[in-house]
């Protein structure tokens, strides 16, 4: 029978098991690859057909695309459920644009995100006893420059405050104004606008004004979640340790973000500043592997950087304070040829995970956020898929995390 809520949350029913969602846009679907190849796993020994990942991990978080799986994974969708979503979400959202981008108009509009997840949202709440496991989701609050990091958990501070304050309980805020906000990338869709506060008649008398989670440090969330385990402020209270908490962490496909040096001096302003929010996006994603590297002993370590390496053996805090598993790939690319004389280049790691070889054109356009189209959306999940399985087997996650009603099965 799977957990209640309380079970999840309690820090007293046993070991934890944390899932951590990357933002990333459509890349989502490579997300959602590599989880289906996790909750098949799961599955198999639960030997349960009806098996959600729900039912395993006690707190599912994640940022904009990750706040969208992390909202449906809690609610209990099944993977394919949720794949079924991001087949229509990728050319309904994305297939149009609607503005530059940059100087005049969001590039596309945010009504159509809202009508695409109020199909599965629609109009539950953060406090809904329909979620079944933790859920925590990462936004940026631009006008006070605050992270938000709003949970379902009961003892939680502004989960449900003392009523006379004017502050808006966190268990009353509309799943999908929370997602929406921590989706609300910039040049891609416009802020997100929440009432937060009241009068005793309850007139809003103060407004919120939410931009993407990847804006603050939390695109990838694991630290921030790490933090939740484990800082008494958020109450949950649960225990460190490799054999007391787990975490999963999965990204939407890795590549280092880079343009030529002399274009960029050429660039507009405007244009200048999204190429440096992309890479500082990317730097605090790594630093956050790198910590949490730092913190615990993969089984698999994910290369850092050419100084570092992948930390392979290196545990900062002597010994390790969780059970800590980073999945993703790198969304290589390789040179264009240009003549049929010109050498052909090398297969890449990617490439040899599917087995087979990509045109470069493809393999460029495989990391654009905004890239809805069917066929690349295909192979982004077929992608996860095979790096999901190259993580995934009999021994991770690592069995000393099976629920106890799975050692009899």
């Amino acid at each position: 029978m799977p957990k209640t809520l309380f079970e999840h949350l309690s820090p007293d029913t046993g070991a934890k098991r944390i899932l951590a969602l990357d933002g990333g846009g459509v890349k989502g679907i490579l997300t959602l690859g590599m989880l289906k190849a996790l909750e098949d796993e799961l599955r198999r020994r639960a030997g349960e057909s009806a098996f959600r990942l729900s039912d395993y991990y006690d707190l599912i978080g994640g940022t904009s695309t990750g706040a969208i799986i992390s909202s449906g994974l809690a609610l209990g969708l099944s993977v394919d459920e949720l794949i079924e979503l991001y087949a229509r979400l990728g050319p309904e959202v994305f297939g149009r644009t609607a503005g530059d981008g940059v100087f005049l108009q969001s590039k596309f509009e945010s009504k159509k995100l809202r009508r695409a997840l109020s199909s599965v949202l629609s109009t539950k709440t953060l406090g809904s006893q329909d979620l079944k496991t933790g859920l925590a989701i990462h936004a940026k609050r631009i006008d006070t420059g605050s992270a938000w990091v709003v949970t379902n958990h009961p003892l939680g501070i502004f989960y449900d405050p003392p009523a006379g304050g004017g502050v808006f309980p966190n268990k009353r805020y509309r799943l999908v104004d929370l997602v929406l906000a921590s989706a609300a990338a910039p040049t891609f869709f416009d802020e997100i606008t929440i009432d937060i506060e009241f009068d005793e008649k309850r007139r809003p008398i103060q407004k919120g004004y939410f931009v993407d989670g990847a804006v603050s440090a939390n695109n990838n969330p694991s630290m921030q979640l790490f933090m939740l385990a484990l800082e008494p402020a958020y109450r949950f209270g649960w225990k460190g340790g490799e054999d007391n908490l787990m975490m999963t962490s999965c990204g939407t496909g890795a590549r280092r973000p880079t343009v030529d040096g002399k274009a960029f001096q050429g660039l507009p302003p405007g244009l200048r500043g999204v190429h440096a929010l992309r890479a500082m996006v990317y730097d605090t994603q790594i630093q956050g592997i790198m910590m949490m590297q730092a913190f615990s002993n993969p089984k698999k370590p994910w290369r850092v950087n050419s100084e570092v390496g992948d930390m392979n053996g290196v545990c900062v805090s002597g010994a390790p304070l969780l059970d800590y598993q980073r999945m993703d790939v790198m969304l290589d690319t390789k040179p264009r040829r240009k003549r049929a004389s010109d050498p052909v280049p090398p297969i890449t790691e990617m490439e040899r995970l599917l087995g087979r070889e990509l045109d470069a054109e493809v393999m460029e356009a495989l990391d654009h956020m905004d890239n809805g189209k069917k066929a690349n959306m295909d192979l982004l999940l077929e992608i996860g898929l095979a790096a999901g399985r190259s993580y995934v087997d009999a021994t991770y996650p690592d069995p000393k995390f099976d629920l106890p009603e799975w050692r009899g099965t």
